[in-house]
């Protein structure tokens, strides 16, 4: 028995090694694009916004000579000042500027009496691009409200901490380290997503492919068990959703060097510990979903078919992962139970680098090895029906 699973499992390796769609699917797409594009992605991002921090705030000002005091604090403060739109309000809504600071009138009347003086901040909040410098031209504005407070207070003889009756002092016990899951929060996503594209075009192949083809049959007519006959094409499967998921840790863990954490503070959190850890946490999964895909394409009657289906199925057990994304939360033992959701909640730990738990690991490795038990009896069940021939 142990040797029929062999020969089929090394059957179906040794069929789809031949086929370059499988070898690129697996080799290069599923265990490359999502660390390349994400190294890209938060390369551009972390550098805008290192350089966007180092830019000086371009803001248009109506009214500079109502303000003079105030003009040269927002100057002193690495911002340029330009002369406003004639239609403050049409600049922003068309996009032709960010955000218009008017003065009016008043403003003079008002500081000389003491008294709030108002000042307008045209801003467009639907627009994302803008919410950058409507910011800092907010907190610019506070500060200097703060500091005038402050010297009406001293002018006075009242102490300015008489109005903050509480201070309040930050104490991050983050680290560079933890902070990790900041930029590489998605890594477990494409671990998620290598493994499964790497069972995608097998798992199609070896039951629909092979009916097509008409090599299914034969191969069902032999006196071998069907149990090892499944248990065969399940494994060669897992296998190459494996060999995905190594590709794609080794790219992830070299492509994390490239990107620049060191600007925000922030430490590679992906080190070749956890790299290796993270492999055998996602182990269990790739056998999980290998059943999973080769259960559902022995309903499917077609090549066609099954690639509708499973480009369908594919995305149901990113659905638990994509929830927290929504609704963060702290890991809690039920949820070791859902397969994908306790591997992405283990990943991001050893990203942090925190310690894993013993019984978070148990329960997110017995219970994906069960449900890929479950399925794998379920595909022996659907491979004893006549109508798995079409």
């Amino acid at each position: 028995m142990i040797r029929t699973f062999v020969t089929v499992m090394l059957k179906e390796i040794v069929d789809n090694l031949r086929d370059r769609r499988t070898l690129l699917t697996v080799l290069v797409f599923g265990p490359l694009f999502g660390p390349v594009f994400y190294t890209a992605m938060m390369n551009t991002v972390i550098n805008k916004r290192v350089a966007d921090l180092d830019q000086p705030l371009q803001l248009p000002v109506a009214g500079t000579q109502f303000a003079p005091d105030l003009i040269h604090y927002l100057r002193a403060h690495n911002t340029v000042i330009q002369a406003a739109p004639p239609d403050p309000r049409d600049a922003v809504r068309t996009g032709r500027k960010n955000v218009v600071l008017v003065i009016g009138k008043r403003y003079a009347d008002a500081v000389r009496a003491g008294k709030p003086a108002p000042v307008e901040l045209v801003m467009d909040r639907s627009r994302d691009a803008a919410a950058k410098d409507v910011d800092r031209a907010r907190d610019l504005l506070q500060e200097y409200s703060r500091a005038i407070a402050n010297l009406r207070l001293l002018a006075r003889g009242v102490d300015p901490r008489v109005v903050t009756p509480v201070v309040i002092e930050d104490a991050d016990v983050s680290t560079p380290r933890s902070r990790a899951a900041l930029i590489l929060g998605m890594v477990p996503y494409f671990f998620l997503f290598a493994a499964i594209l790497g069972a995608f075009y097998l798992a199609i192949d070896t039951t629909a492919g092979e009916r097509e083809r008409g090599s299914l049959e034969p191969l069902l007519g032999t006196a071998a068990p069907r149990a090892m006959l499944v248990a065969g094409k399940i494994s060669a499967v897992a296998v190459f959703s494996v060999v995905s998921l190594a590709l794609d840790v080794l790219a992830m863990y070299w492509c994390q060097g490239l990107i620049p954490a060191a600007k925000l503070n922030i430490a590679a959190g992906f080190t070749p510990w956890s790299s290796i850890l993270s492999f055998l946490v996602m182990i269990p999964f790739c056998a999980f979903i290998a059943a999973l895909l080769c259960v559902v394409a022995s309903f499917t009657k077609s090549y066609k078919e099954a690639q509708t289906w499973l480009s369908f199925i594919m995305i149901v057990p990113l659905v638990p992962v994509l929830a927290t994304v929504f609704n963060p939360t702290e890991p809690r033992l039920w949820m070791m139970l859902v397969p994908s959701l306790s591997q992405d909640l283990l990943i991001t730990a050893l990203i942090k680098g925190e310690a894993l738990s013993g019984a978070f690991v148990s329960v997110s490795v017995l219970s994906t090895l069960a449900g890929g038990a479950i399925l794998m009896w379920l595909a022996v069940r659907l491979y004893g029906r006549e109508k798995i021939l079409g």
